[in-house]
């Protein structure tokens, strides 16, 4: 799962993320540099690739981008 954040990441950002970027606290946006801009980029490319579905009036947006908190949303939304 890492390796893939951090491809969806390199491509939206334009700059290269690894996966040792990724610890369970680490923000995508505080952490990573993701803006607000280009975060509907990244929910549209998490929704894609993993096959899951993000509603944003159901999610807390200040918790949702840690790698711990995507990584449980993730395996919650394809079991």
């Amino acid at each position: 799962m890492k390796e893939k954040l951090a491809s969806i990441l390199t491509e939206i950002l334009d700059e290269t993320i690894t996966s040792n970027d990724f610890q369970e606290e680490t923000n995508m946006t505080t952490d990573l540099g993701l803006t607000s801009l280009n975060m509907m980029y990244f929910i549209l490319e998490l929704e894609n690739v993993f096959g899951v579905e993000v509603d944003l009036e159901e999610i807390d947006l200040d918790t949702f981008f840690t790698y711990k908190s995507l990584r449980e949303f993730i395996e919650r939304e394809q079991a």
